[in-house]
């Protein structure tokens, strides 16, 4: 029993040494992102070594990150910035035609509330694609769009995950943000993987 207790394949220590990897992955996330022009490279090294994880295929997780962060790291970047970029477009015209009286505005606010949704939608599925797959660009983007498309309850589900996390972690459990992101970046790489099992798009 307490030969048991001392291996490394026991339960327990394989879940500490899990949690450990998600304190470590969110740390290293932080820190990549801390210049807010790399945060594209930094996420995308966060869900390779996450999609790792989740094949069981994973080494020591800050070497990984940062072989990760730098492979590809132009395409990432700008791959990020476009995000960002559409996110704050998105949101400045919400909060414009949220603002506008008339007819007017409440359609234009209706169009741009359906092209955040479809952002968010896109988004969910693009990092966990970017990590497990070869594609890049505007196939990735494609990729990530139709795989929403035709699963927009499980893209909503990895939406909650990210959103989930963090929000326990600040209102109700602080000591969660230590693990949030890699936990949750974990998660979604998992349900990603479920999700396309039967498409063409193999994790």
């Amino acid at each position: 029993m307490k030969e048991h207790l001392f291996q490394l394949d026991n339960p327990v220590w394989v879940f500490m040494g899990r949690i450990v990897d998600f304190v470590l992955l969110t740390g290293l996330w932080l820190l990549g992102s801390l210049p807010v022009v790399t945060v594209g490279a930094s996420t995308k090294a966060l869900y390779t070594v996450a999609m790792r994880m989740a094949k069981n295929e994973e080494g020591y997780t800050a070497r990984s990150f940062v072989q990760a962060f730098r492979e590809g790291f132009k395409e990432s970047t700008l791959i990020g910035l476009a995000v960002l970029a559409a996110g704050v477009f998105l949101c400045s015209d919400l909060y414009v035609y949220w603002r506008m009286t008339g007819r007017a505005g409440v359609f234009l606010f209706t169009v741009f509330l359906v092209l955040t949704a479809v952002y968010l939608l896109t988004l969910s599925y693009l990092y966990p694609l970017m990590a497990g797959t070869e594609y890049r660009g505007m196939k990735l983007v494609l990729a990530a769009f139709v795989t929403a498309c035709k699963n927009p309850g499980w893209a909503l589900l990895l939406m909650t995950v990210m959103a989930g996390t963090l929000l326990v972690g600040v209102f109700v459990f602080a000591p969660l943000l230590a693990v949030g992101v890699g936990l949750a970046a974990y998660v979604q790489c998992r349900l990603t993987a479920f999700v396309t099992r039967h498409y063409h798009i193999r994790l």
